[in-house]
């Protein structure tokens, strides 16, 4: 019998996108619980009400890295672990820039304000993302440095690093000024392009990405 992932988070969210992600990489089928991280019913799920939480053959799991090292070496013959130690070490440092660098600052002041305060009746801080937009560039830049210099993050191949970095930058692209500089970036772009049509990036697509929250 085919396993099934089962995922407990918000419905638009990079993390709980990404673990979807992984799990189609694999071939496996996959359902999100709609569930607000910080919610009493987050807890039954994630001790520190955080998203996503997932279970899988009888295993219960949270926290993202953990979820999708499992999916991948149990269910997709580690496919996306690179198979030296150094496209290892790379991999897990590019899964940490995107989920403890690039990630924050795109989301907290860039598409939260610009993307998702409208959506909610308020107006968007306009200092605050006018403040931020150097500081994104910057983190672009870096990860852009990096595709120059390798066709994916890890290496030479996709890896869990990319399914991680890539719905953080399709987030960051929801914001206009977001969209503007990656177009402006030529190996970011190209790679961003190319990802978004692997089967897997849009069996996971968010229904609407202005929804994002």
């Amino acid at each position: 019998m085919t396993s099934h992932l089962t995922l407990y988070g918000p419905t638009v969210s990079s993390f709980t996108r990404i673990c979807a992600i992984v799990a189609a990489e694999a071939g496996l089928t996959w359902e999100i619980i709609p569930t607000g991280s910080g919610s009493k019913e987050m807890a039954e799920h994630h001790p520190f009400m955080r998203s996503p939480a997932a279970y899988i053959d009888d295993l219960h799991f949270y926290e993202s890295p953990a979820i999708c090292s499992y999916l991948d070496r149990a269910h997709n013959q580690s496919a996306l672990h690179p198979a030296a130690p150094e496209g290892q070490a790379r991999m897990w440092q590019w899964v940490n820039v995107a989920s403890h660098y690039v990630f924050p600052i795109t989301e907290e002041r860039l598409v939260m304000p610009r993307v998702v305060a409208p959506l909610m009746g308020r107006t968007p801080d306009e200092k605050l993302i006018a403040d931020a937009l150097p500081v994104v560039r910057y983190h672009l830049n870096v990860v852009e440095a990096r595709l120059q210099e390798v066709a994916f993050l890890a290496g030479a191949a996709y890896s869990l690093a990319d399914s991680f970095m890539y719905p953080v930058i399709e987030a960051t692209c929801a914001a206009p000024e977001g969209a503007a500089m990656v177009a402006e970036m030529p190996a970011l772009k190209a790679w961003f392009d190319a990802l978004g049509q692997r089967p897997a990036m849009q069996e996971t697509a968010w229904p609407d990405i202005t929804q994002m929250a």
